[in-house]
C-alpha cells in the first residue's frame, strides 16, 4: 500500500470518477472533464492524475478486458513486455508509492509523477521478481523492449541479457528509439499503456501478477472491480 502522506481522498474519488464516466459516456473530452471536476472539488494533482489514469469510458475498459488473459494463456506463446512500464509499476509497489486498480482491470502508478526507473537495491529487486515470474509462467519466449534515450537503459540491457542466461529464460532484450512504436499491434502484450492495449491482440498485467504474489494490495477507484459487464455496462 502507499505511504503515508498522500493524503488522497478515495471516497471523494470514487464518486467523482462515476461523474466522470457519465461525462464520458456522453462524449464530453476527457481532459475537460477531469479539469472542470477538479476544479469544482479542489482535487490535487495526484487526485487528478488518478482520475486521467484511472477512468475510462466503457467502451475503453471493456475493449482492454476482453484482452486480458490469465497467466495459463501465456505458455508457449512469445511475450513482449514494454519494460520500463512494467519495471516502474513494480518498483513504485516496492517503494511505497501509489499504484492502483483502473477501470480496463490493469494496475498503474502515477505515471509522470512517479520517479524515472533507475538501477539502485530496490530496482534490482524488481528485476529478480520479474525474472522469477518469468520462469513460472513459461512463456515460449520473451522479448523485453527498452527505450534506448532513458538514461542507463544500456547498463538495464546488460543486467537482464546477463539474468536471461544466468536463469536460462529463451528471449532477447531490445533497446530501442522508441519502445511504444516497436510494440505497436504485438500479439501479447505486458503493459499497462492504454495506447498499446488497444492495439494489443492479448495482454497480460505482469506487474499486478508479480505484486499480488508478493502480497501487495492497491485501491480501486470503484468498491467494485468491474471485471464483468452486464448489459454493456461496468458494474
Amino acid at each position: 500500500m502507499p505511504k503515508k502522506g498522500f493524503n488522497l481522498r478515495w471516497e471523494l474519488l470514487r464518486e467523482i470518477a462515476e461523474d466522470l464516466r457519465y461525462l464520458l459516456e456522453r462524449g464530453y473530452h476527457k481532459e475537460a472533464s477531469i479539469n472542470f471536476l477538479a476544479n469544482r472539488w479542489q482535487l490535487s494533482a495526484l487526485e487528478r492524475e488518478v482520475l486521467k489514469r484511472g477512468v475510462f469510458s466503457q467502451l475503453e475498459a471493456q475493449l482492454r478486458l476482453s484482452k486480458k488473459k490469465d497467466p495459463a494463456y501465456l505458455k508457449d506463446k512469445i511475450l513482449y513486455i514494454d519494460g520500463f512500464n512494467v519495471l516502474t509499476t513494480i518498483r513504485s509497489a516496492l517503494v511505497g508509492l501509489l499504484v492502483f486498480m483502473c477501470d480496463d482491470g490493469f494496475i498503474r502508478d502515477l505515471g509522470k509523477l512517479t520517479p524515472k526507473f533507475t538501477p539502485n537495491e530496490v530496482s534490482e529487486k524488481a528485476i529478480l521478481l520479474l525474472l522469477r515470474k518469468l520462469k513460472q509462467l513459461r512463456p515460449k519466449r520473451v522479448e523485453i523492449y527498452l527505450d534506448k534515450p532513458l538514461s542507463r537503459s544500456g547498463e538495464l540491457a546488460a543486467k537482464l541479457r546477463e539474468f536471461f542466461e544466468k536463469e536460462g529464460i529463451l528471449g532477447e532484450v531490445i533497446l530501442t528509439s522508441s519502445a511504444d512504436k516497436a510494440l505497436i499491434g504485438v500479439s501479447l502484450l505486458a503493459s499497462s499503456d492504454a495506447a498499446l492495449l488497444d492495439r494489443a491482440e492479448a495482454a497480460f498485467d505482469l506487474a499486478a501478477s508479480i505484486l499480488e504474489e508478493e502480497g501487495y494490495r492497491w485501491p480501486y477507484l470503484s468498491s467494485y472491480y468491474f471485471s464483468e459487464f452486464e448489459d454493456r455496462k461496468i458494474k
